[in-house]
Parts: C-alpha cells; sequence; structure tokens
C-alpha cells in the first residue's frame, strides 16, 4: 500500500511537472508564422510572450492607452495600446522590451518595421535603439540608435535583419524626454507597402530629392530655425543653421547609407528620415 501511494504521488509529480513545463512553453511559445505584428492590445496571442531586460535600474515598459508623460491627447496607431515606455524619473533607466523567440528560419530577408513616439521634453529626448542576438545565450547586437524627436507617429519600415535570428529587442534610455511610444511592430519576409523615407503625414517640413546624393532641398511651413543630421547609431554628424522656409543643405561629404534629419522650428523640432547614395 505504502508504495502505490508512493508511486501515486511520484505520478502526480510528473504530472505537475509536465503542465509546469507546458504552461512555460505556452507564455514563451515561438513565432513561426509570418508576417508577425505585435499590436500590444490586451487580446494578443503574442503580447505575454515579451520580457524585459534591465541594463540599467528596474524602470518598466507597460501595455497602456496613454502616454505616463507628454503626448497629450496621442492614441494608439491602430488599436486602443501601445508599449510605452514611463521616462518619468530624473535617472539614467535603461530597460529591453524582448520579442517572444522567433523560428525565423524561414525567412531569407526579415524585416523590421515598427510605428514611434519620442517626443521632446524641453531639449532632451530619450534614446531607442534596436538589438537582435541568434540565441537566449548570445550578446545582443545593435541595429540602430538614434535619439531625434518624434512628436506624432513615425513608421521606421524595412530595417534589415539576419536570417536565423531569434529575439529582437527594443532599448530605451531615459535622457529627461517625454515617455516612448511603439505600437504595431511588425517583422515580415517582404518589403512592407510603405515608402521608408517618408515621413509622418503630419509632417510640416518636406525633402527632396530622397534619395539623395549632393545637395538637399528642404521647404517647410515655418521658418526652420536649426537643422541636424544623425546617423544610424545616433551621431550628430552635421548641424545647419539655415533660418529660413526653404532652402538647400549640402550632404555630399556623409557617406552612403540612412540619416535622420531634424529641423526646429517656433512649434518644435520634427524628424524625417533620408537616404544618401
Amino acid at each position: 500500500m505504502k508504495t502505490n501511494l508512493f508511486s501515486g504521488k511520484i505520478k502526480n509529480r510528473y504530472v505537475f511537472s509536465a503542465l509546469i513545463i507546458f504552461s512555460a512553453i505556452g507564455l514563451h511559445a515561438q513565432i513561426s508564422t509570418f508576417p508577425w505584428t505585435e499590436t500590444f492590445e490586451d487580446d494578443s496571442p503574442s503580447r505575454s510572450g515579451w520580457t524585459q531586460v534591465y541594463e540599467t535600474n528596474n524602470m518598466s515598459w507597460t501595455f497602456a492607452s496613454s502616454a505616463t508623460t507628454g503626448s497629450n491627447g496621442i492614441t494608439a496607431f491602430g488599436g486602443t495600446k501601445f508599449a510605452n515606455f514611463p521616462a518619468n524619473s530624473s535617472s539614467a533607466d535603461k530597460t529591453k522590451l524582448v520579442t517572444p523567440p522567433l523560428n525565423s528560419s524561414v525567412l531569407t530577408a526579415p524585416r523590421l518595421s515598427f510605428y514611434l513616439i519620442n517626443p521632446q521634453q524641453g531639449a532632451n529626448a530619450n534614446w531607442v535603439r534596436i538589438y537582435y542576438r541568434m540565441s537566449a545565450s548570445d550578446p545582443w547586437n545593435m541595429v540602430m540608435g538614434f535619439q531625434p524627436p518624434f512628436n506624432s507617429w513615425y513608421n521606421f519600415a524595412n530595417v534589415n535583419l539576419p536570417p536565423n535570428l531569434y529575439q529582437v529587442a527594443i532599448e530605451c534610455e531615459n535622457a529627461q524626454g517625454y515617455s516612448t511610444l511603439i505600437d504595431n511592430f511588425t517583422i515580415t519576409n517582404d518589403v512592407l507597402g510603405v515608402n521608408e523615407v517618408k515621413a509622418s503625414p503630419k509632417s510640416s517640413i518636406s525633402y527632396y530629392p530622397n534619395p539623395v546624393n549632393g545637395v538637399l532641398h528642404y521647404r517647410a511651413k515655418d521658418k526652420v530655425n536649426e537643422m541636424a543630421v544623425y546617423d544610424a547609431t545616433g551621431k550628430k554628424v552635421q548641424t545647419h543653421k539655415v533660418n529660413a522656409e526653404q532652402g538647400d543643405i549640402d550632404v555630399s561629404a556623409l557617406d552612403n547609407g540612412v540619416y535622420i534629419i531634424s529641423g526646429k522650428t517656433a512649434s518644435g523640432t520634427e524628424s524625417s528620415k533620408i537616404i544618401k547614395n
């Protein structure tokens, strides 16, 4: 009888352990169907699989319908929720928001697209960086980093990722800007139907030609006081004092690649993406 009881306990323990393992797998299920879009909505089947890596201090990303600071009146790009990095302290908090594991071995050319709001508080905006890693034990590799402000939803599209990657992370570092918001985070194998150099439809500054080889022309609704150009790592590589509603800036000395250009007017700072070739 004792043996049977012990045997029953062992069986129950195995069943209980199996349930724990099954639950853990369910919580962090691998994403195998692409294109995959994380909407951050309450009914998203993959939202519970996102994790956080606290690089400096312990400020957590949240899934919210309003920003913790700044961006008054801003709503989600789609649905009602977005990922929100509060940035409501005076510390240099830095946290990665990490996707569930990805089974992207079927992807020959994975691409990332997401929508971002990263508003200034005074003259400050937070740092945003995109990373990937090839396995759970591999180091993180940075794809891009930037600090220019975006006061309305801005689409970063067709960001190239390596095949067979394991996870992607969005890292935000509090630099005394307002809350940083992310929405409609998408990984696909196809070029998305979005012009990757197109700014927000609310953009008040236009740039042409884009791609550009030498001289970039700009036209704005209001006088632009200053323009700054940032490379893919977020480093400022050019500054131009312009004080005009339209004009030219010379970017011929820049290496070929993707850059962020920000224009400062009396109503704020607006950023767009340009390609130098």
